[in-house]
């Protein structure tokens, strides 16, 4: 009966929009049934959501803890770049992605098995085809995966390949001289993911991520803004605007598919913050939820 009253009560509360805010003397308890990876990726993604987008001067990027250098250097000549290809006209076959950008503008991708910075690749992506999709230059895109496995990025990710080539990716492909990568190339393996720009042949930015990015990094816009000699708060309109397109668009389809959509996102929203706040628990929460918006059998 408490527990059924507190869930009628938090119920009105919560519709009323005046949830009382209350102090406690609770210490927040970890939440053990989700992954650090989860929560920060999560929290990133509505920032990211919600927040305009930022592009800034790349030379100011720092990676994180001790610098590490991976990958030719700014003004270094990019190497002959030998890799197999998972995707496309081409797959199974060696190919030279520096060759086939014949000296245009080219974001190079080296990365690891990671998951983040796989799922990061499609958002990254669609960040640089806003930008390009407002230029008359092309810009070639290539993904070289780096692994002592090969058939284990096939079996994981093979059928994103696909996916990642719609996005805009040309080349998806994996290294022939495993995790190390090419020797001309001196990839550093402790990475997760460095990401070379250049143009005319030569490097023009470098940029080292020990995790992969989730999200499309500031300092790397800045770096592609750079590289189209495009100024970064034109690029960062572009960015916005298109963002600010969408956005009725994709709420528009979360409601078609769920009227309820908004209201049930904003509920479990508070009743995360009553949960860290120590002021309910899960089950009590879960009571509140499945009484707003019983599940249909």
């Amino acid at each position: 009966m408490k527990r059924t009253a507190m869930a009628l009560t938090l119920m009105v509360l919560f519709c009323s929009w005046g949830v009382a805010q209350e102090s406690t003397s609770r210490e927040q308890k970890p939440r053990e049934a989700e992954s650090r990876e989860q929560r920060s990726s999560g929290r990133e993604r509505r920032q990211y959501d919600q927040k305009k987008l930022q592009v800034e001067d790349p030379a100011a990027f720092k990676s994180e803890g001790e610098p590490v250098f991976s990958g030719p250097q700014p003004g270094e000549k990019m190497a002959t770049l030998k890799v197999m290809s998972l995707a496309g006209d081409l797959k199974g076959k060696e190919i030279d992605p520096i060759a086939l950008a014949d000296g245009g503008p080219q974001i190079l991708f080296f990365q690891d098995e990671s998951g983040v910075a796989i799922r990061g690749l499609f958002g990254v992506v669609r960040s640089i085809s806003k930008i390009t999709q407002n230029t008359e230059q092309k810009v070639h895109i290539a993904c070289v995966f780096l692994s002592d496995d090969p058939d284990s990025i096939t079996s994981r990710y093979g059928q994103l390949f696909p996916r990642l080539r719609e996005q805009g990716i040309d080349v998806v492909a994996i290294s022939t001289e495993g995790r190390d990568g090419p020797g001309a190339y001196g990839l550093d393996r402790t990475v997760s993911q460095t990401v070379i720009l250049a143009k005319n042949g030569k490097v023009t930015r470098n940029f080292v991520f020990r995790q992969g990015m989730l999200l499309a990094d500031p300092h790397v816009l800045g770096g592609i803004a750079e590289l189209l000699d495009e100024d970064q708060e034109t690029v960062a309109g572009w960015l916005n605007e298109a963002n600010a397109e969408a956005a009725p668009t994709r709420m528009s389809r979360e409601n078609a598919e769920d009227p309820q959509a908004a209201g049930k996102s904003a509920l479990r929203e508070k009743l995360g913050e009553l949960i860290r706040a120590g002021k309910l628990t899960r089950e009590e929460a879960g009571e509140v939820y499945q009484a707003a918006f019983p599940s249909r059998r």
